[in-house]
């Protein structure tokens, strides 16, 4: 995967860094840096290395894909609303009791209120 340059670059610069302090503190070489820089080509220990030592996560470092399948991106929150609706629709086909659907409301509230106080 490609990293967005621009945004390495940025996070770099609002940190008042050099290239080299940046690769002293990844523990990667200079060249290596300056490769991610221009070109956005790194490797997976590469961008662990890098993401640490700017202080986020991979994901945010990472270049967009482009597509409508990329625009979506499987959190945490995700998980729980489907959960609730696969309950509420077996629920409701099997005619199970009501507490049932309260269930499934519960795990669709969770996973919406999460979504919701995600950074």
């Amino acid at each position: 995967m490609k990293l967005d340059p621009s945004i390495v670059r940025r996070l770099r610069e609002a940190r008042h860094w050099s290239q080299e302090q940046l690769a002293a503190a990844a523990g990667l070489s200079l060249r290596t840096v300056q490769r991610v820089e221009t070109e956005g080509v790194a490797s997976r220990e590469t961008r662990v290395c890098l993401a640490a030592a700017l202080d986020t996560d991979v994901g945010a470092i990472l270049e967009a894909a482009s597509g409508p399948v990329a625009a979506f991106r499987w959190s945490p929150w995700v998980l729980p609303i489907l959960a609730g609706v696969l309950v509420f629709a077996v629920g409701t086909m099997l005619g199970v009791p009501r507490i049932v659907d309260y269930y499934a409301i519960l795990l669709v509230s969770t996973g919406v209120l999460g979504h919701s106080l995600r950074k």
